[in-house]
Parts: C-alpha cells; structure tokens; sequence
C-alpha cells in the first residue's frame, strides 16, 4: 500500500509508472487474499469468495503486466494498443469459469483448479521467458544509441525475470506436492510460494520505483535527408586530410542495402566525422548518444548509425570508448594531468563510472589502465 501511494503521488508519471502501480494492486489484492485463505480457507462470504477468485485468475495478469512494463521501458515513445489488450483474455476467460462456480459453497471443482493451474504456470512461464529475451535485445539496442550503458541495461529487471522464475519454481513444486502427494502445505499448496512473493514484492518496489524509461527523451529526427551543406563541409574537412581508399566492401551489411547513402557518400561522411571526433571530442561528453552526435554532426541518426556500423563494424557504444580510451592513453603516455588520479583523468574523457573504464580500457587495449600507466612510465624513464 505504501509503495502505490508513492508511485501514485508521483509527479509526470509516465506510461511504465502507470503499468507498474497497476500491477502493485494486482499484487495488493493477492497478498490481502493470502490472509483469506490462511485465516478462514475458502470463505462463505460472497465479497471474499470473489477477491479468492480473482486471486486465481490474476496469474494470466501477472504475464502480460511484466511484458507491457518491460516493452514501455525498453521501447521509444511505446504506448499500448488493442493488440496488447488480447494478451488479458485468458484472465477474462478463466474469471468466468470461476465465477460460474461461486453459487457452489465448494468453489470449482479439483479438477477444474487443477487444469487452470497448469494452464496459468505455463502462462506466467512463457511470458517471463519473453521477458528474457526482449532485454538481451534490448542490450543489443542499447549500445547502438548510448556511450554510457551501465544504467541502460536494466540488469534488475533480468534479476527480477528469473526470479519469477524461482517463484514460478517454488508455487509449481507446492502445488503438485498438495494435489499429488500426502505431504501437507499450507493456503492448499501456496504457503512457501505466498511468502516468496512477498519478497519479491519488496524487490520490484526497490527498483521499480525509481526506474524510469530507458528512452525517455526526444529524439531530434527532424532531419529525415542528408542536406547539401553537408557535403559541402564534408569536402572542408577532407581537404585537410589525405585521401584514402574506399571502404572495405565486406564491411557492408546486407541491412544496408536499401539506404539512400551511395558507398562513395559513406566514405565521404565518414573522413568528414573522423575530422570531426577528432576536433570537437564529442565523446568527452559522458551523456552522449547517438542522437546528440548526429544532431552535432547534421546527419540523421539512422546514417550515423550506419557509418560507424559499415565503416569500423562497430556498435555506436564501442565507436564512442574507443576514442575515450585512446585519449586516456594519450593523456598517459605525454605524462599529462599528473594531480589527476586515473580515475579522474577517466571522468575528463567521458566516462561516468570506475567500472566501465577499467572494462573498456582493458576490451581495447588488452591490459587495465593501471598497468599501461606503469608500462609507460617505465617507457618514459627510459
């Protein structure tokens, strides 16, 4: 109750904030059905018989909520659609099979339970698994949009996902035991799996409440084609650099095949962006994207994305700590910024965090940045 008020309360909610204080009240009426069943079993009152019922059938909720809620994370500018909505068909369907069943003091019948059990296990199976594989996914798009990821990944909610599947684990395993062996467990089979919940309740409020969508800011695409001062600037910045051959033509991507950008414009604008890294340093910037440095370098994202992509098979995440990690290196080696510790020479060329300069650093040069500043003051005593 206390995190919905929070989340309700909350100012600006988005569409996430919205999924996520819909699925704690669906969490909200299982926990108070919890008490129902340990205190009076299957109630005579009408009123709790229907919050019991509900209870069952919000399992085929729980699916489609962590889906919708991970999509309206993960997905720029998502908004829910009809098609969406069908994922809740089997909650409707198996709410009419039980409240059919109400009038009877006894409830649907065992074997009845049983199927719908079985049925909402796979359900809620399926859909974490879905879960799954949308944020490996979303990994993958992650590195082509941010220079700074840690943040990005949503490694919790991975976390979350296969704890669900331990729940899922634990309700399953009670749940046979009841129906199908003489062990006894308490809230017919669901005592260890009700507990469970409960902490995973207290997790998804940790996190949930403070997360925010992973693309919530505006994506400047008002350039929908490259413009002519474009070229025109590309060939300034050429004129400072001697000519090289073409692209490697195996670096072309089948994906690619039906952009407007010829393989001659690629090289150009690729010469004209190497120019420009290496006079504006864009990459200093540690929130950089790829949409700020295509709105800095006037290009559409999508062409910026396939320059970098076609040109150095590289993702935008890896092009950009390339060149961090070479100004550091360069930083180093001309014994530069020397009241500045590693860690704060790191955070000058962009990055935001201990972790991901010492993983970048040693991805691209083989060794950690410790190491290479003792290798090259070694080199440059000598």
């Amino acid at each position: 109750m206390f995190i919905i008020l929070l989340v309700a309360g909350k100012k600006g909610k988005s569409l996430s904030d919205n999924v996520f204080l819909t699925w704690m009240v669906i969490l909200l009426l299982n926990v108070s059905t919890f008490i129902v069943i340990s205190r009076l079993g299957y109630p005579a009152s009408y009123s709790l018989r229907m919050l019991v019922e509900f209870s069952e059938a919000s399992v085929f909720i729980h699916g489609p909520l962590f889906l919708l809620y991970t999509l309206s994370l993960t997905t720029s500018a998502f908004k829910i659609k009809f098609r969406h909505i069908l994922h809740f068909v089997p909650f409707a369907a198996c709410m009419i099979i039980l409240l059919s069943a109400i009038s009877n003091i006894n409830g649907a019948s065992d074997t009845t339970r049983q199927v719908l059990t079985i049925v909402k296990m796979i359900s809620l199976l399926v859909y974490t698994i879905a879960v799954i594989i949308l944020l490996q996914r979303h990994r993958y798009k992650v590195e082509d949009i941010f220079s700074n990821t840690e943040s990005k990944y949503l490694d919790w909610l991975r976390f979350l996902a296969w704890g669900i599947v331990m729940l899922w684990v634990t309700f399953s395993g009670g749940l046979l035991l009841y129906n199908f062996s003489f062990i006894h467990i308490p809230e017919y089979g669901s005592a260890a799996g009700n507990i469970a919940l409960c902490a995973f309740i207290f997790l998804i409020s940790y996190f949930g409440v403070k997360q925010e969508a992973v693309f919530n800011f505006v994506r400047k695409e008002s350039i929908t084609v490259l413009r002519e001062d474009i070229t025109l600037k590309t060939n300034e910045l050429l004129s400072e650099v001697p000519r090289t051959e073409e692209i490697t033509p195996v670096l072309y991507k089948d994906k690619y095949k039906h952009s407007s950008l010829t393989k001659e414009k690629s090289f150009e604008l690729f010469e004209a962006l190497k120019l420009f890294i290496l006079k504006k340093k864009p990459y200093q910037d540690s929130e950089l994207t790829l949409y700020s440095l295509a709105k800095q370098f006037e290009i559409h994202p999508n062409h910026l994305s396939q320059l970098i992509n076609q040109s150095c098979n590289q993702n935008f995440f890896d092009f950009v700590n390339e060149h961090r990690v070479n100004d550091v290196k360069e930083i180093l080696l001309a014994n530069q910024y020397r009241n500045l510790s590693l860690l704060g020479i790191a955070f000058e060329a962009g990055f935001n965090s201990k972790a991901s300069f010492n993983r970048a650093f040693k991805k691209f040069t083989g060794m950690t940045p410790s190491e290479f500043k003792r290798k090259s003051n070694v080199n440059g005593e000598k």
